[in-house]
């Protein structure tokens, strides 16, 4: 018995690409939390994504994971697919699967601007716009940006124009979208941990902390909360924005 078979179809569907990470394995658990059935997509972490299923599963959601290239046309509709024949219908999509990489511009090796144009921008690309084929009328599209897509830091310029220029690309489509009823959003995260900081030393974190009021790091529930709000019925008037998740950092 699949999952469609289980679960009422009533009950509304959500595809998160990126789901195992650390802000993706949030925004599935909050999805779930608010009733939602939920794909937890993962590139290549299966145990990490059948734990999230699992944190799910144990706290009377429902979930599965799946597996994809989101930088390869067959992964996408491969995967969009499975949310389809599982829970026959989709809601929700949230952009989330990317890669980080920087350095100085002159210093950036051109196999790795590749990789982060395949993941960030083509991947997510290419997310959109099987969103946009399959979402019901009335349905949700979010994509997990960063607040460098706005104000880029040293260093930090070929990961920041692949998050800007998606960013450029959600507001053509919320105008696109906008007579099925579809919002089209960003959400730009700041700092957060854990994260970007996987190996950093303490300096680095105070520094980013000092840039928020709240003399904190941003969490992922941090990140969760706000694409649960622009998932929700409350948001239905709120289209082709970006909004910042920061902590006041960039104020």
């Amino acid at each position: 018995m699949n999952i469609k078979d289980q679960a009422d179809l009533k009950v509304r569907a959500a595809l998160v690409t990126g789901g195992s990470g650390g802000i993706g394995s949030e925004i599935c658990k909050r999805l779930a939390r608010d009733g939602y059935q939920v794909v937890v997509h993962y590139g290549n972490d299966r145990e990490a994504a059948e734990a999230v299923v699992q944190s799910i599963a144990d706290s009377g959601g429902v979930a599965m994971a799946h597996s994809a290239d989101i930088a390869e046309e067959d992964g996408i509709e491969q995967l969009f697919e499975c949310v389809i024949s599982e829970f026959g219908h989709l809601d929700v999509v949230v952009a989330n699967a990317g890669i980080s990489g920087g350095g100085a511009v002159e210093q950036v090796e051109l196999a790795d601007f590749k990789k982060l144009v395949s993941v960030n921008f083509i991947g997510a690309f290419l997310t959109l716009r099987e969103a946009a084929r399959r979402l019901n009328d009335g349905g949700r599209l979010i994509f997990v940006s960063s607040q460098l897509a706005e104000r880029p830091r040293m260093g930090t310029g070929t990961y920041a124009a692949t998050k800007a220029g998606i960013d450029a690309m959600l507001v053509s489509m919320s105008h696109e979208l906008g007579s099925r009823g579809i919002t089209v959003n960003s959400v730009r995260p700041g700092a957060t941990e854990p994260g970007m900081f996987a190996g950093s030393d303490e300096a680095r974190k105070d520094y980013f902390r000092n840039l928020s009021p709240f003399k904190r790091l941003g969490h992922p529930t941090d990140i969760a909360a706000v694409v649960s709000f622009l998932a929700s019925d409350d948001a239905a008037w709120m289209t082709g924005q970006h909004l910042r998740a920061d902590g006041g950092a960039s104020n």
